[in-house]
């Protein structure tokens, strides 16, 4: 069994899930963001994840500071994908712009 993806929040994230898009995300980016998505949800291990995440643009990285429970790949900057990765499941998964 893979990884499972337990908990999405925010309204883009959300939009992006249902949807296939969200008006408060770029469209051009929409098809990143999905095919990103897709791939969490399809990783056997976290070991998995990294390679996918290999590509220096996506930038697979732990955060730090008051963020530092989270991970975050990057889609296109100012966007990223931030998650909380604990014993083989994904929460609070969210599309954002957490460069401000």
């Amino acid at each position: 069994m893979g990884i499972m993806i337990k908990s999405i929040t925010g309204k883009i994230t959300k939009d992006i899930v249902q949807k296939g898009s969200s008006k408060r995300f770029p469209e051009r980016l929409n098809k990143r963001a999905i095919f990103l998505l897709m791939a969490l949800s399809d990783v056997a291990t976290f070991d998995d994840l990294k390679r996918i995440c290999e590509p220096p643009s996506l930038k697979l990285h732990k955060l730090k500071g008051s963020m530092k429970e989270f991970w975050s790949i990057t889609i296109e900057k100012p966007w990223c994908i931030i998650f909380r990765y604990e014993k083989g499941e994904f929460y609070d998964l969210e599309i954002g712009d957490y460069h401000d």
